[in-house]
């Protein structure tokens, strides 16, 4: 099984790899910008698939490359520049074949599950329906277990639960996977306003929970905005971004260690559910021309106006978003 890009930063970061540090021939297609082969010891690697490029350590213009063969084994390349100034710059430039990635039958058991951080069953299924094991993942796992385990002791949850989720991060498909509750069956509702907060309401009576993130403390925090912001500008090493992976590992396990009370502010309280919209009556945008459904359609001069239209309309700026 090809091993995923988190697990391949974690392998760099702790030095599951096997060191080549050889200078070799790459076939390097200038159109697409990508590399096609390169040769070792004799042989030739075929690259499918460049898994990253990332920022080189010697100058401004040198590059890394991770990249994967068709045997499934991952290699970085780095590309250095004699003179980045010269017309044909490739040819005045070397290619160094770093390391390769360790595969999973060639470490011993314990590195291999570190490399893959198994976490509780639960958890692990969440981690597998969105892909990886992230902080905002835990986040939304913890108040969605807090939640039922709240609720449950207080009444029975016949007539099922309604969520509303106050940000748009990866929390939300925790929430989704243990409660059922999802964007399409209009029970998990999101408002986005960047806060770790969700209110779960039981439908039937209107109890509800409301629980909001605490400030958390993980003592790295400012290497972590110094990586992120190089991440952001696209000026991070492959090791900057491997040492940023472990960060965010290390924020992982603290919050699943956390007790659920040093995590959550709780409140309860009684609400009704946000009424569910039936989509059934569709109106056509004079404007656009689209046909929209009518709870979405905005009241100007006399005529129902999608959205979008509205906003171009009164020149609202396009990174306005509405729920």
């Amino acid at each position: 099984m090809a091993l995923k890009m988190e697990e391949i930063l974690r392998s760099i970061d702790s030095k599951d790899v096997e060191f080549i540090q050889r200078m070799v021939k790459v076939e390097y297609d200038n159109g697409t910008q990508r590399i096609l082969k390169f040769f070792y010891q004799g042989r030739e690697y075929k690259v499918t698939e460049v898994l990253g490029t990332f920022k080189g350590d010697l100058s401004f213009r040198d590059l890394a490359f991770l990249v994967r063969t068709q045997d499934e084994d991952v290699y970085l390349l780095y590309l250095y520049f004699i003179d980045s100034m010269h017309q044909n710059f490739l040819s005045r430039s070397w290619w160094i074949l770093s390391f390769r990635i360790l595969k999973d039958e060639e470490l011993m058991f314990l590195y291999r599950e570190e490399r893959k951080m198994l976490v509780n069953m639960h958890l692990k299924k969440i981690t597998d329906f969105h892909g990886h094991l992230c902080p905002d993942l835990v986040i939304g796992c913890r108040a969605s277990e807090m939640a039922l385990e709240i609720l449950s002791q207080k009444e029975e949850m016949k007539g099922g639960l309604t969520v509303i989720a106050e940000n748009n991060t990866s929390a939300l498909d925790a929430i989704q996977c243990i409660t059922g509750c999802t964007l399409g069956n209009q029970r998990l509702v999101v408002s986005d306003f960047g806060k770790h907060k969700y209110t779960f309401i039981i439908n039937r009576s209107g109890l509800a929970v409301a629980l909001s993130l605490k400030e958390q403390h993980f003592g790295d925090e400012q290497i972590y905005l110094e990586i992120e912001e190089k991440i952001i500008k696209n000026e991070a090493t492959i090791e900057e971004i491997a040492h940023f992976q472990r960060l965010i590992d290390e924020r992982v396990k603290t919050l699943i260690s956390l007790k659920s009370d040093e995590l959550f502010e709780v409140m309860e309280t009684r609400r009704r559910p946000p009424k569910t919209e039936v989509p059934t009556v569709f109106l056509r945008c004079p404007h656009c021309g689209d046909l929209v459904l009518r709870a979405k359609l905005v009241k100007m001069e006399g005529l129902f106006i999608c959205r979008p239209c509205f906003d171009q309309l009164i020149h609202i700026p396009a990174d306005v978003t509405y729920n």
